[in-house]
């Protein structure tokens, strides 16, 4: 299993509502994928504008199907494009 943190932040609430548009169409399309085991999207409350990812896969096999996917590439590119390059963690259990 692999998992995958990535980790973001928007500055002064600006395009915050397309930014949440963007992560939930990820989401919703990675959810689907073969191998994907988790994929979720959360903001934080304590700290404003600071946002993750958080996905589980069950191989790299998988993975990076999923980083090849064209929902991944079309919308990670827009989220990067509204908070700029997202800090990603990678974990393996």
């Amino acid at each position: 299993m692999i998992r995958l943190n990535a980790f973001g932040h928007l500055e002064n609430g600006r395009r915050r509502g397309e930014l949440i548009a963007a992560a939930c169409e990820l989401v919703k399309l990675s959810r689907r994928e073969q191998g994907c085991v988790a994929y979720d999207f959360f903001a934080s409350e304590t700290n404003a504008g600071n946002f993750m990812f958080c996905e589980t896969w069950a191989d790299e096999v998988a993975l990076a199907a999923h980083a090849e996917s064209e929902h991944f590439m079309r919308l990670v590119a827009v989220i990067e494009e509204i908070t700029g390059p997202l800090k990603l963690e990678k974990f393996t259990f």
